[in-house]
């Protein structure tokens, strides 16, 4: 697998980015989120979050659902963006690039800081594992997506497949997109956390009846909380603890468990996400943009 192919699709977004943040005013902190969902609809679903952050804070904190994966990563880069909910491996990208900084790991139900991603098919499809998977239209969710790409090219290409000549691939743009694609038969099979269909059940009532999972990927370190590289420990410091204590109300908890299936988070470092870095690298991506 060419180290250009996957960077040429990440950096496609970049030039997005300009023009999709105002000038900052004076106090006002940017909280960046990926595109889990809808874009618009995530935007107006964590106004409430960015309030109770801001009076926790003491600092007006606006929200900013990106179109894509990159732009967070470019926005934590160019400090139009703050702090941001992302995934791991845009942190890494992240953390290469303009040396942002893991503050928090997200947590799961169970109370891990871990997760999976997971392959569906319709229930009808005649795929029943991860070995039938040659000449199929497989969706993927986005380059920069870890478990709507990058460890399940992993464990595909670990299975003797080659992302490039063995599927059909497209690029949903969000996990309900891919969801939504394997349901109305866009696609053979399609790759997202564990589990987006019950995550989704608003928007796709039929998924655990029309579709099935044929397989998981190994534990993916959870969404992380990233500052941009260049702010001063004291405000990374109170970010970091702002979160913590807003993950005790009833109401911040309720609006993270409900968007982003948070319960909580937990300190982290930038070695918590080493393992996501050494996937980066078995795949052969450049890790450092050039």
């Amino acid at each position: 697998m060419k180290k250009t192919a996957l960077f040429l699709a990440l950096l496609m977004a970049v030039t997005l980015i300009s023009g999709c943040f105002g000038q900052q005013k004076e106090e006002e902190l940017v909280m960046a989120f990926v595109p889990m969902k809808d874009a618009e609809s995530l935007v107006e679903s964590v106004e409430p979050l960015a309030e109770l952050l801001s009076q926790e804070l003491g600092i007006k904190v606006k929200p900013f659902t990106a179109v894509n994966y990159v732009a967070v990563v470019e926005g934590l880069g160019s400090g139009q963006v703050d702090f941001g909910f992302i995934p791991p491996f845009s942190y890494v990208l992240a953390n290469s690039e303009s040396n942002a900084q893991v503050v928090l790991s997200s947590l799961r139900k169970d109370g891990s800081a871990t997760y999976k991603a997971q392959y569906v098919v319709r229930t009808d499809s005649e795929i029943d594992s991860l070995e039938d998977l040659a000449g199929k239209k497989i969706a993927f969710v986005d380059p920069a997506s870890t478990s709507g790409y990058l460890y399940p090219a992993a464990q595909l290409i670990g299975l003797g497949y080659d992302i490039d000549k063995d599927f059909q691939t497209i690029y949903a743009g969000g996990h309900d997109k891919a969801l939504q694609a394997v349901l109305n038969g866009d696609v053979d099979m399609a790759v997202m956390f564990a589990d987006a269909r019950q995550r989704y059940a608003a928007d796709f009532p039929a998924a655990m009846e029309e579709t099935r999972i044929i397989g998981y990927t190994e534990p993916i370190p959870s969404v992380s909380i990233t500052v941009r590289g260049d702010m001063d420990a004291e405000m990374s410091e109170r970010i970091a603890s702002a979160l913590l204590a807003i993950a005790e109300d009833p109401e911040a908890l309720a609006i993270l468990k409900e968007l982003f299936d948070i319960h909580g988070f937990v300190r982290a470092t930038d070695k918590d996400y080493q393992i996501v870095r050494e996937v980066a690298e078995a795949l052969d991506v450049d890790l450092t943009g050039e």
